[in-house]
């Protein structure tokens, strides 16, 4: 048998509408990517062989699933018309379907299951035509059924609908709030009504209440409150006296100090009322305010101390750049050119010397121990132009642009925040820490995060 799933752009439109940067495939339900659930379905059904077709672009979702052979399984794509009916569907995609039955799941439909039930046997003997429909989509199988077992309604498994927030909403926590999961979710599961990742930091005063669902590389700060009926995704910092109760945050979210986030949906910096589908901007004074302050510029002492450091690394590491630089020159590992960089929020260009040594022979490796590259930005440093620690400087271009919308505490430095805590980061990592600790920057913790910043990257393959 084989599984061809077909979801339309308007089967999703609702999801493009309310999470604009997640594709409706890996929108995740309980940390889950929506998708997974279907590809879970068809391998309970003993389905190895799957396709995902859709009018809409699918790139993401072919990045993440890449070939299926994480799962054990097939997985290719197609692309079809968005007038295309289903006849059409099998028409286009008729050598995948032609020789094996064929479990055909069209629409943004969620499927409810259990992970004990023998979905082979069942789906196996099921008639050919509609199994189960609801008004976002159907179960359809073609092909003869295979087997002498009748199988009638009611079957052990029903669909659901996902064609808005309060249901999205609702999946979620109906999921949650079931003590024996039919699901497999992730992250470790050794007591009832709590999953919680890989790295999860939680504060000594900080509180959770199960049900929960804690995603990988989780930060909760002291005092915040976590449930019940919590689902934090991963990569998520939640700040002090915070509380988060009957809600979803989704991936590379930072939710702000003292904020309450009660029966919401919270996806970047954005608050949604799942009823309504309302959207609020979450960037207001109870969380920002803060980082506005405190992100595009130092305070004399600040610079004081912050230059007098940067000073200190400089003869630190001026014998030994004396001796490496000409060499590595020579030998062609030291790569250097000026580039423009914003200086702060305002879109003010700063232009910065940015060097890459190659990691190869002792040379190289000691250059890059002692950090080198950032020699020539030291002084700039002592010029007061960017911090000694701060955000990772973005270079002069149209997308730069936009994410400094979302980095209102952005402050170039030399080391970074996301350096110092050794996230495996993508941008979204990097924007969620550096958040965080334009927050909460103080003089000593900066030095503190340059040391360890320092430390860090000892053990990086290359400078960038």
């Amino acid at each position: 048998m084989k599984t061809l799933i077909v979801i339309k752009e308007k089967d999703c439109q609702w999801a493009h509408a309310v999470f604009p940067d997640i594709h409706p495939f890996l929108l995740t339900i309980c940390n889950k990517p929506y998708v997974e659930f279907l590809i879970d379905f068809s391998l309970l059904s003993g389905i190895r062989h799957i396709r995902i077709v859709s009018d809409g672009p699918i790139d993401e979702v072919e990045e993440y699933c890449e070939n299926g052979s994480r799962w054990g399984a097939e997985i290719s794509y197609a692309s079809i018309q968005s007038g295309d009916d289903i006849q059409t569907v099998l028409a286009k995609n008729k050598r995948f379907c032609a020789e094996d039955r064929c479990l055909i799941i069209n629409g943004m439909v969620f499927i409810n299951y259990g992970k004990q039930t023998d979905y082979n046997t069942i789906i196996a003997a099921l008639p050919a035509g509609d199994i189960l429909s609801c008004s976002c989509g159907s179960l359809t199988l073609t092909g003869n059924p295979s087997g002498t077992r009748n199988i009638s309604p009611p079957y052990p498994f029903s669909l659901s609908c996902i064609d808005s927030p309060s249901l999205y909403y609702r999946l979620s926590n109906d999921i949650l709030n079931d003590a024996v999961s039919p699901y497999v979710l992730p992250g470790y599961n050794n007591e009832p009504l709590c999953h919680i990742g890989r790295n999860v930091v939680i504060g000594k005063s900080a509180e959770i209440i199960k049900p929960v669902i804690l995603g990988d590389n989780v930060q909760i700060q002291g005092g915040a409150v976590i449930g019940p009926g919590a689902i934090i995704g991963s990569n998520v910092i939640i700040d002090r006296n915070s509380s988060v109760i009957h809600s979803v945050v989704l991936d590379h979210t930072y939710i702000g100090e003292q904020l309450e986030v009660e029966k919401k949906i919270a996806s970047g910096n954005m608050l949604i009322e799942p009823e309504s589908g309302v959207s609020l901007a979450i960037e207001d004074p109870h969380l920002l305010t803060g980082i506005r302050k405190t992100g595009a510029s130092l305070s004399l002492l600040q610079y004081a101390v912050q230059a007098l450091a940067a000073l200190i690394i400089l003869v630190l590491q001026l014998i030994p750049f004396l001796f490496l630089f000409p060499v590595l020159k020579l030998r062609g590992k030291w790569m250097q050119h000026n580039e423009e960089c914003y200086a702060d929020i305002s879109g003010k260009i700063l232009n910065l010397s940015v060097t890459a040594i190659e990691r190869g022979g002792l040379f190289g490796s000691i250059a890059i121990f002692l950090s080198l590259d950032r020699f020539f930005l030291l002084f700039r440093v002592l010029a007061g132009q960017i911090a000694i620690i701060g955000s990772t400087p973005l270079r002069v271009n149209p997308e730069n642009r936009e994410h400094l919308k979302r980095m209102p505490g952005y402050r170039p430095g030399v080391f970074s925040y996301a350096e110092a805590e050794a996230w495996p980061v993508d941008y979204d990592d990097k924007a969620i820490i550096e958040r965080f600790y334009a927050a909460h920057s103080a003089l000593f913790q900066d030095i503190l995060m340059t040391v360890k910043a320092f430390v860090n990257r000892i053990h990086e393959k290359s400078t960038p």
